[in-house]
Order: structure tokens, then C-alpha cells, then sequence
């Protein structure tokens, strides 16, 4: 599991903002897959995110955007131009960064959130109401080490089951 952001020119940063040194998106900002990666589906949606554990924290606030599934993984992607105000991203984070160059990252250069899954990271997925909540593993921002939980909730439903069935 990953979470982090984009560039306008689609490069991944994790949360922390080094390089991930791959692309989520192409130069014309369409997804990218990997070779015989199939999508199944591509969709507005609403997602948020909770640190379980180590500590319940608040991650990622509701944010509006679009979620990609495909047999190999599930990503949600902020929308572009969302209004930003000071700290600039939905992230619950303390960025080690200047805040004009976050703003600049994310007002000038088209900076988004993303959170990226492939079935290992999966633990449990349930509906709730119209959105369907999945537990994740992955690793706890800021330390580098360890593995955490996660709640990621995402809506409308029927976009989120169709995502989950295309995962092999």
C-alpha cells in the first residue's frame, strides 16, 4: 500500500515527498498500466482514510476524486483544481517542507493525493451504507519501519465492488 502524491506531470512522491521513481500518470495525465494490466473500471469517487493503529488518527480527509481498478491494484487519485487552503494537502500530515513550496506543489504544479492497494495490502472490505470500507496494511508514515492498519473509505459502493472483484 502507498499513499502520497502526484505532480502535474504524474510523477509519485510518497507521503513523505521523496521520489517513488514511477509515474501513476502519462504526459497527458491518463492513468498508466503495466503491461497486460487490465482496467476494469475508472469512476468518480469520495475517499477518506484512517491510521488505525499504531494510534487512530485521521489521515486523509473526504476528498474528492477518481478511483481506478484494475486485476493488479486500486487507486484513488484527488480531482484536479480542488480548492486548497493552508496546509494544502488533505493529508493529515506536518510536511518538513516550506510552506510555499507546498503550495506551489499543489496550486501551481497540479499536486494531488493518491492512495494506491494491490490484494496483499487487503485484510477486510465491508459495505457501509452507500461506501464500502477497507481495512489495509502498509507502512506508517513518517517512521519508515513498521507496518500499520488502515481503514480506507470509499463511495459510491457499486464503483468500489466493481474495483475489489477486478483485483486477482
Amino acid at each position: 500500500m502507498l499513499v502520497g502524491f502526484v505532480d502535474g506531470r504524474g510523477r509519485a512522491y510518497d507521503i513523505g515527498f521523496r521520489t517513488l521513481r514511477f509515474s501513476l500518470l502519462d504526459d497527458e495525465g491518463l492513468f498508466l498500466t503495466g503491461p497486460s494490466e487490465s482496467v476494469a473500471v475508472q469512476a468518480p469517487a469520495v475517499a477518506s482514510m484512517d491510521l488505525v493503529e499504531p494510534r487512530s488518527i485521521p489521515l486523509l480527509a473526504p476528498t474528492h476524486g477518481e478511483l481506478l481498478g484494475t486485476d493488479r491494484r486500486v487507486v484513488f487519485l484527488a480531482a484536479k483544481g480542488l480548492p486548497r487552503k493552508q496546509p494544502y494537502t488533505f493529508y493529515n500530515i506536518s510536511l518538513s517542507l516550506h510552506s510555499t513550496a507546498v503550495q506551489h506543489f499543489f496550486t501551481a504544479q497540479g499536486g494531488r493525493e493518491f492512495v494506491l492497494f494491490e490484494t496483499p495490502d487487503l485484510t477486510a472490505a465491508r459495505p457501509k451504507g452507500n461506501a464500502v470500507e477497507i481495512d489495509l496494511r502498509g507502512p506508517v508514515p513518517a517512521t519508515g519501519a513498521g507496518v500499520g492498519a488502515y481503514r480506507l473509505r470509499i463511495e459510491p459502493r457499486s464503483v468500489v465492488d466493481e474495483a475489489l472483484q477486478a483485483l486477482t
